[in-house]
């Protein structure tokens, strides 16, 4: 197999002498050149210097020559990936009705997954390639790998238009989701660092964010880092975060997590643009006119995937890597089990009708959605065992609620009848819609209304919360 070569020097690479090659000769040629030297002699020593001077110039020449043909290979390369992600269609099989159609709506689906599902998928490869099972029941997500990979295959499904379910397994609409997907991450990641800013955080910590050093020097405590003891390596804990509460006292209060303002902040400028988060907490929020995410899904409740994203990317705001991606460079934090932790304890709280969720769903309304109607009220790891375990204690001894009989629809675990394609309204799952658009109201029926055969659809989809 051929390797490109290294044209930098290595430590390993020995100097090269000035006294080596073609230059070498070409000044030893030229040091004998002295008036001593007889005519002929003279002569002699001016053709040999043209010649190792022509011979330089065929090196130089021919370097010129592979250094073109590199890049003229690298640039259309470029172009070529470049203009693929925007022209996936071109791989769609002839009997694809209006493929390029498809492709933006399926683009359109990824973007509104990252905004009210996951930020992440669990397992990119295998959403892809896994059958999705039809008889998935939401109460399991949390038991396995597996099980949460069948989750996010449903939850995926459901925002897909009609016409592109069955051809999930295809890559180019593979490609046109993922394409959304980053697309819509790279924008809220760019958001919140640079025009958001200034509704985020104070002014006197602008300065702070400039390098990973200095946010890392300033936001370490804030977003959960514990120094390094004799016994155990440092690691920024998932759940004893200031920067989770409203009001922090150092122990995993049920009642104050997921309350900061940053973090509904994050969401409005997600939803609203740059400015979102301008009078949030006063009479007059911020609305813009202009077409936004809000209004271009739809989205008029808070899911449990909402409020987890808005976490996530809270961590990631103020630590110190630059990049927002599955697993923190300079942080070592895991992004995915980040997320995947603090959206199971939502959905868990949900489903179990307990207070504190069901609760922190309807602060979430009423901040973000003042006007909608029918609120929910009708380091270098993670942390250790014993951390995660007094989790599982806060969270899991909560006080319950009185079990109704909607709670599961809350939670949007109600499953579809036998070859129903259509999903159920669950409005912590996904948002609500107008009520002539999809009694889920997630936007699917906004996404795939256009030119949909729901005959087509062989998949039987289960409902998500």
């Amino acid at each position: 197999m051929s390797r490109r070569r290294r044209i930098d020097s290595t430590p390993n690479t020995p100097e090269r002498s000035s006294t080596d090659g073609p230059l070498g000769d070409i000044l030893n040629l030229s040091q004998q050149i002295t008036p001593s030297k007889s005519p002929r002699r003279l002569r002699k020593l001016r053709e040999d210097l043209q010649a190792l001077a022509n011979d330089v110039g065929d090196v130089v020449s021919s370097k010129d020559t592979e250094i073109a043909d590199l890049t003229n290979q690298a640039v259309p390369s470029g172009s070529r990936k470049r203009r693929k992600r925007f022209h996936r269609a071109e791989d769609a099989d002839d009997s694809v009705p209006n493929p390029t159609t498809l492709e933006d709506r399926v683009r359109r689906a990824g973007r509104h997954f990252i905004i009210d599902e996951a930020i992440f998928f669990i397992d990119e490869q295998a959403i892809w390639t896994v059958e999705a099972k039809d008889d998935f029941d939401y109460a399991t997500e949390f038991a396995s790998k597996d099980s949460r990979i069948q989750a996010q295959i449903h939850d995926l499904l459901r925002l897909l238009p009609n016409d592109a379910r069955s051809l999930r397994k295809e890559d180019w609409i593979a490609g046109a989701f993922m394409d959304g997907m980053g697309g819509q991450r790279s924008t809220e990641s760019n958001r919140l660092r640079h025009a958001s800013l200034p509704h985020l955080a104070r002014a006197d910590e602008f300065d702070h964010f400039a390098s990973a050093s200095s946010r890392f020097e300033a936001f370490k405590e804030r977003i959960g880092y514990v120094t390094a003891t004799n016994t155990s390596s440092a690691y920024y804990s998932a759940f004893k975060a200031p920067l989770l509460y409203d009001e922090f006292d150092g122990t995993i209060n049920v009642d104050h997590i997921f309350r900061n303002p940053v973090l509904l902040k994050i969401q409005a400028c997600i939803l609203r643009g740059p400015d979102g988060a301008k009078g949030l907490f006063s009479n007059h929020p911020h609305r813009p006119q202009a077409k936004c995410v809000e209004k271009i899904h739809h989205i008029r409740r808070t899911s449990t995937g909402a409020i987890a994203n808005a976490a996530t990317l809270a961590v990631w705001l103020f630590s110190a890597d630059l990049r927002f991606v599955e697993h923190g460079e300079e942080t070592g934090i895991n992004y995915v089990q980040r997320y995947s932790d603090y959206v199971q304890r939502l959905r868990e709280g949900v489903s179990k009708n307990k207070p504190w969720a069901i609760d922190l769903l309807k602060y979430w309304d009423d901040v973000l959605f003042p006007d909608a109607d029918n609120s929910v009220a009708a380091g270098t790891g993670e942390g250790d065992d014993a951390e995660m375990q007094s989790v599982d204690d806060a969270f899991g001894n909560a006080p319950s609620g009185r079990n109704s009989p909607d709670s599961d629809a809350r939670n949007g675990r109600s499953p579809l009848p036998a070859g129903n394609t259509t999903p159920h309204h669950t409005p912590h799952r996904s948002h609500q819609s107008t009520p002539t658009r999809s009694p889920r109201g997630s936007g699917i029926a906004g996404d795939g209304e256009e030119g949909q055969h729901p005959a087509r659809t062989k998949t039987r989809l289960t409902t998500r919360r």
